[in-house]
């Protein structure tokens, strides 16, 4: 499996649906094409692996391939389909890019894929203006890598969230975003490599 099967489902996902209800659909439904591609993989949702859930794990050819999922989006109606206002745009980073750290700290895997869905163009468009959550910024052209960590806020206080803590990555990871069904409704998705 490479990442060429990724945005070949993505395309054809593209073709068939412009929104999703949830993650869940979409992992459902990402997972569906995939096996369309992949006729003799086997695929799992929701597989428990190292104490943590990896959305779908693709066995092909005797490898292992763990994909996780990211499905953030604005209010709108697309498709029928109304679509939540998730907001909390830095905890949406900072969740893409722990996918890739926990990804990155799998054993026994061929190669992993972290993939983001979403019509808020706050996500892929550098607004340029200094926050908390620069480091996890994942705007069209960012390059992450090494130890991503909070900023100082304006009161200047650290930014901590629970077990969203400072994580280190082992890899550089460039964000190129891709239109998704010609970019209508602003849809774009994220795929990095792990």
């Amino acid at each position: 499996m490479t990442i060429n099967h990724i945005h070949q489902a993505m395309s054809a996902l593209a073709a068939k649906r412009s929104a999703f209800y949830s993650e869940a659909d979409f992992q459902f439904a990402l997972a569906w094409e995939l096996q369309i591609l992949l006729p003799k993989a086997k695929i799992y949702l929701e597989r428990r692996v190292n104490n943590c859930y990896i959305d779908i794990w693709v066995e092909h050819n005797g490898k292992n391939f763990p994909i996780e999922l990211k499905y953030k989006t604005k209010s709108a109606i697309i498709g029928g389909i109304e679509l939540k206002n998730h907001a909390a745009m830095d905890f949406g980073c900072y969740d893409y890019l722990k996918d890739i750290y926990r990804l990155e700290n799998l054993s026994n895997i061929e190669k992993g894929f972290a993939v983001m869905l979403t019509n808020d163009p706050a996500y892929y468009t550098n607004t340029k203006r200094s926050s908390a959550y620069d480091n996890f910024k994942i705007y069209d052209g960012a390059t992450r890598s090494g130890t991503l960590s909070w900023g100082v806020t304006t009161k200047g206080t650290v930014f901590a969230f629970g077990s969203r803590d400072t994580f280190t990555l082992k890899g550089s990871y460039t964000m190129q975003w891709l239109l998704y069904n010609g970019g209508k409704d602003d849809f774009r998705y994220l795929v990095n490599e792990i």
